[in-house]
């Protein structure tokens, strides 16, 4: 899923015409690459535009998200859904994120210790087991 991805740039959306996209959330003309019948869509998937955009994602984070413990996870999620302050008054950060912090950091534990499991050659539905012997 894009959305998690630390940098973006890898679903773009092509109209019917040939416009070619930055992105299918991004489907404005700012964020418009070309036309691949004027240019080969090649040229435009891997141009300093695309990479500039798919960089953004990671380079415009704030504080917040870069200092937080289940970035990893995350990676601030959609640049789309970035609109709201951190608690710090700086703003970028994704509406979604109480929900994500509050979500990643309850299934640490068990995604841990199913991953631990499979390293050992066993079965993540021992998971199950361990978690309800808690």
């Amino acid at each position: 899923m894009c959305i998690f991805s630390e940098t973006c740039g890898s679903a773009l959306a092509l109209e019917h015409n040939g416009d070619l996209y930055s992105c299918d959330h991004f489907v404005e003309p700012k964020y418009l690459l070309g036309n691949i019948k004027q240019v080969h869509m090649l040229t435009l998937v891997t141009s300093d535009q695309q990479r500039q955009f798919g960089l953004a994602k990671r380079d415009t984070l704030p504080r917040y998200c870069r200092e937080c413990s289940v970035r990893f996870a995350c990676h601030g999620e959609c640049p789309k859904n970035r609109f709201i302050d951190t608690p710090d008054g700086e703003g970028g950060l994704n509406y979604l994120c109480a929900g994500y912090k509050a979500f990643f950091t309850h299934i640490d534990f068990p995604m841990r210790t199913m991953a631990n499991l499979l390293r050992q050659g066993r079965f993540a539905d021992e998971a199950m087991e361990i978690l309800n012997a808690r």
